[in-house]
């Protein structure tokens, strides 16, 4: 059962530890997440909801269980983590997958119709699967899509029979039952993907999450360099202390939640936001400096003496 390479979401996904016939479902439930929550394709169905100018929508079950997760933390975070985001980050020049954001966008920087004017974002209906938009909002599940849906797929697998397993989803990684040698979990560095600077022998089971202001970044068409984690206060780019945060939690739904809160609130503030409100999870912070601090429950999911620098740091 080796490991197992395929791309998805506009981002490499893997899996380790699985049989073929996981592996072959695991490839058809990213294609048809995709299929349903990818904001960069018209047809999609999240790209109709957002389409439906805040009329009733009925979803399918995937698309309806995703926007109420979504929204659970939207509200559990107070807005921190906020889905309701899309719109912001097309007017800013996030209008198309990242990859074809080579040349400086054709939108150029315009006043972000705010989200936090309306009270209630959306409205859901669990018994008619029917989601309402607020009419000046638009949903962008962006990483959280990933996440989310990598975790869904491991508990999928569990209910199936597989007692242990990885999938990683664009930097997301959600681990469940752990070999006796553990797993082998490396962090890179944000200003150069050739290099990791540290590596970790996690031995316990749960979700990994990295954000990060660095890597997906681009320039507007008036020279402004911009990238995607949006300070939901500003509906800007978030200006913190931190260049990228790698977050362990009891799965990788809470975990790509909270980096994000972590990375926008910054060093100080998300760290104390973190232990005094997750005390189960932990982080690895990396600052603009190239100073790396750790924080929370960290022996909870890394092996004792099991973090080795790779960077003399």
């Amino acid at each position: 059962m080796a490991l197992h390479k395929f791309f998805a979401m506009n981002t490499p996904f893997f899996t380790n530890g699985l049989p073929p016939g996981a592996q072959e479902m695991a490839e058809s439930w990213f294609a048809a997440v995709e299929g349903k929550l990818s904001r960069f394709n018209p047809g999609s169905e999240l790209s109709l909801l957002n389409c439906s100018a805040g009329q009733p929508f009925i979803a399918s079950s995937l698309l309806y269980e995703a926007i109420a997760e979504a929204n659970r933390y939207y509200d559990s975070t107070e807005g921190l983590f906020n889905p309701y985001l899309g719109h912001v980050i097309r007017q800013l020049g996030y209008s198309k997958s990242f990859e074809k954001l080579a040349q400086p966008a054709e939108d150029g920087p315009v006043a972000p119709a705010l989200p936090y004017d309306c009270a209630v974002p959306v409205t859901l209906h669990a018994d008619a699967s029917s989601i309402a938009l607020h009419p000046k909002v638009s949903l962008d599940l962006g990483g959280f899509g990933k996440g989310w849906s990598a975790h869904q797929l491991s508990l999928m697998l569990q209910q199936a029979g597989i007692r242990s397993g990885a999938i990683g989803a664009g930097g997301d990684i959600s681990l469940w039952g752990v070999p006796d040698a553990g797993w082998t979990v490396s962090i890179g560095d944000p200003w150069d993907e050739s290099r990791d600077v540290m590596t970790l022998r996690v031995r316990y089971p749960g979700g990994i999450a990295t954000s990060s202001t660095v890597k997906r970044k681009w320039t507007d068409r008036y020279g402004q360099s911009r990238h995607h984690i949006l300070h939901p206060r500003t509906g800007l780019p978030a200006v913190s202390d931190l260049a990228q945060v790698t977050l362990f939690a009891p799965d990788l739904a809470d975990a790509e939640v909270y980096a994000k809160c972590v990375l926008i609130l910054g060093s100080r503030q998300g760290f104390e936001w973190l232990t005094g409100r997750y005390p189960a999870c932990a982080a690895i912070g990396i600052l603009h400096d190239g100073s790396i601090r750790k924080v929370g429950a960290i022996g909870q999911y890394v092996e004792e003496g099991g973090i080795r620098y790779e960077c003399g740091c």
